[in-house]
């Protein structure tokens, strides 16, 4: 996992857009220069995001995403896939500060630990008042050949005292079992960040996390974590994080017994948005 120092609040996404599809701008420019090349091919960025002002930053900010030449493992084949890792840049006014892990060789497994596809940059708000905004950045790894990836959750703060960008909360789930990291964007736990992972052991269920604020609010820490009363591969056709709301609720005490039932962002496919409980497990009847 790579570590870096990196109005009203609407969400900011990056669009991906490949640098060789346009003239690269100065930014840019600087980024792709101080990266590796590789065998006269340089990286290429994925996205960019102005971060100046929806943090109020004191110096001119910008986040960008770059895919550094090379080849990585993938699927399962022998062979390898275009593409390198990614490289992830906070850059001021004059200097990128870039972070990126390559591993040593192309047959490396450690490209299963590497961030090497793109999936979103978004600023998202958190803090008392909801007023504190966060750079959400959600990336992945090569694929194994039964189809799972690593899939990496980052968000980062912005420090006024320094003018820098830090990280404040990561998190790595796989992607073949219904495990998810999610950042809660509305409602009573919005800001806060809740995760599911599979246990090891039978019966085979979830661990769910919930992390908070710190009171120094550096920093996101885990204030509840505890075994699901879902099953993996119940049938219920919610999520696991929506099926164990409910209890997540209760436990912050958001929700009492005999109110209604909280009501998912996104309701699964052939989902008829009757919602009921089972064994204090949150179902969405088909």
């Amino acid at each position: 996992m790579m570590a870096m120092v990196f109005a009203a609040f609407s969400a900011w996404a990056v669009a991906n857009e490949a640098s060789s599809q346009r003239r690269p701008t100065g930014i840019e420019r600087r980024v792709i220069a101080s990266l590796p090349s590789s065998h006269g091919h340089r990286a290429d960025v994925l996205a960019r995001l102005d971060l100046t002002r929806p943090f109020a930053t004191r110096t001119h900010w910008t986040f960008l995403v770059a895919r550094l030449p090379g080849s990585h493992l993938g699927g399962g084949s022998p062979e390898p896939v275009a593409g390198g890792a990614l490289a992830e840049c906070f850059v001021d006014a004059s200097t990128p500060r870039c972070q990126a892990s390559t591993p040593p060789a192309i047959s490396s497994s450690a490209w299963f630990s590497t961030p090497v596809h793109f999936d979103s940059a978004t600023v998202v708000v958190a803090g008392p008042g909801h007023t504190e905004p966060r750079l959400l950045v959600k990336t992945g790894s090569a694929y194994g050949g039964d189809g799972s990836h690593a899939i990496f959750t980052q968000l980062f703060a912005y420090e006024r005292s320094v003018d820098r960008f830090k990280l404040v909360f990561s998190n790595i789930t796989g992607s073949n079992n219904n495990q998810e990291t999610r950042f809660v964007a509305h409602g009573p736990l919005r800001g806060d960040v809740l995760a599911a992972v599979p246990t090891s052991t039978a019966p085979y269920a979830y661990w769910i996390s919930v992390y908070v604020r710190s009171p120094t609010g550096d920093r996101l820490v885990r204030a509840l974590r505890y075994r699901s009363a879902t099953r993996y591969g119940d049938g219920n056709p919610l999520a696991v994080i929506d099926a164990e709301m409910p209890s997540i609720l209760a436990h912050f005490g958001q929700r009492h017994p005999g109110e209604p039932l909280p009501i998912p962002d996104r309701l699964p496919p052939g989902c008829s948005g009757h919602l009921f409980l089972r064994r204090g497990v949150e179902w969405c009847r088909r």
